[in-house]
Formats: C-alpha cells, sequence, structure tokens
C-alpha cells in the first residue's frame, strides 16, 4: 500500500472512531500536547510516518477541552510562524469531531508537503512550545518530539534554557531516527538521548521518556492524564 494510501485509510479510521465517540474512553482533566516535528535534514523524509502516528494514537486520544499544539523544528524555530497548529476541542461531541477531522486532513497535506530546512533547531522548539503549553493552562502538559535529536543550530543563534523551563512538562521522544554513526557506535545514540534527557530535567522537566514502539503512545498519553 503507497503512503499516499496508507493516509487516506488513516483518515477513513479516524472518522469512524470519532463518529462512535472515539477510541479511547477518557474523562479525566485536560490535556494539552505539544507536538514538534523535525523537518530539517533527512528526518524531513519521515513526515509521513509522523503524521500516521499522530493520526493513529493522538488524535483519538483527545477528548473535549484538550489542546492539540504543533510546532515545526527548523532553521529557527522560536518563531510563532513555526506554530502550524493551535486547536483546543469544543465541549459539543459533534463540533469536537469534526476539528478532529480537520486535524487529520491538515496533517495529510503536512505530510506530502516538500517542506525541508538546512539546520536543526531543537531546542528553540522547545522553548516556544513549553511557553504554549504553560498559556493553556492545561492540567496535564505533554511535548512530543519527533526528530533525530541532533542539533545543528545557524550562526549567530543562541539557546539557553531556564531553570523552570520545562515546569509541569512531560517530554516524551519517539521515533527516533538513528543516524549513520549510531550504527557504528550505539552509544553515540545513547549518548544523545541521554544529553537531551538532562537538559529537560535541569530546565525542571516533569519526567522525560522515550518510546520505541510508538504503537505503546496512546497508553502513555492515557497514563499521564492525571
Amino acid at each position: 500500500m503507497s503512503a499516499a494510501a496508507r493516509l487516506r485509510a488513516a483518515v477513513s479510521t479516524l472518522a469512524l472512531c470519532f463518529a462512535t465517540a472515539g477510541c479511547l474512553d477518557v474523562t479525566s482533566s485536560d490535556t494539552a500536547i505539544c507536538v514538534l516535528i523535525d523537518v530539517s535534514g533527512t528526518y524531513a523524509n519521515e513526515k509521513g510516518e509522523v503524521v500516521n502516528i499522530l493520526k493513529r494514537d493522538v488524535l483519538p486520544s483527545l477528548v473535549a477541552g484538550d489542546t492539540l499544539i504543533t510546532i515545526l523544528i527548523d532553521s529557527d524555530s522560536y518563531q510563532q510562524e513555526n506554530v502550524t497548529t493551535l486547536t483546543t476541542l469544543d465541549a459539543r461531541p459533534s463540533r469536537a469531531n469534526a476539528q478532529k477531522l480537520a486535524l487529520a486532513q491538515e496533517l495529510e497535506s503536512f505530510a506530502g508537503s516538500g517542506i525541508r530546512s538546512r539546520y536543526t533547531d531543537i531546542p528553540g522548539a522547545m522553548m516556544l512550545g513549553a511557553e504554549y503549553l504553560r498559556e493553556t493552562g492545561s492540567t496535564n502538559k505533554v511535548m512530543l518530539v519527533f526528530s533525530d535529536l541532533r542539533e545543528e543550530l545557524p550562526k549567530g543563534a543562541t539557546r539557553e534554557m531556564r531553570e523552570d523551563e520545562f515546569q509541569d512538562v512531560h517530554v516524551v521522544t519517539l521515533n527516533v531516527k538513528r543516524l549513520g554513526p549510531d550504527s557504528a557506535d550505539p552509544e553515540v545514540y545513547r549518548g544523545r538521548l541521554q544529553r537531551w534527557e538532562n537538559t529537560v530535567q535541569a530546565a525542571g522537566g516533569a519526567g522525560w521518556r522515550t518510546i520505541l514502539d510508538a504503537k505503546k503512545l496512546q497508553g502513555v498519553l492515557e497514563e499521564l492524564r492525571s
């Protein structure tokens, strides 16, 4: 099945899921999910897979009052233009379902785009995402990071995180693409993950985890919804 066919099938599945009152029965506090999507270098080729994961595991988990934010990781991520989605689901089920379907269609369009950047401003996107998460006032704040986690800032760019940058924010990384040197020495890959975990913890993060099997994401989101 082609990538386009898989995406169309995912939209159809979402429509059925929403029409039957949702794939995940969650009734507790509101949650804000900020999704960071790397569009730099070779990771830009992962757009289709990232969108599949979002439509399969994130959109169906959203309930009334939840907020979804998507931010692009590119050469200069700390700018408002990088926020491509900012939607809070309506209390009316019919309206919330329509919002989810619209989000799925927007994601499908993004998957087919040729957007790609030269540099990788991961901290800028994380700082911007944390600001938007705080502004929602949501009980639960989750940041999903889709990237190979190799930072490369353009000349002149400076990023310094505050001690409370990620206060009350749970950071989850998944679909972390392994690069060439990672195969030659797995400690390179593990070290990259550890450095980011240390960075998030030093900036007051409520938690950090890396998911290897993306199909476990929906369960993780349910767990973080307290």
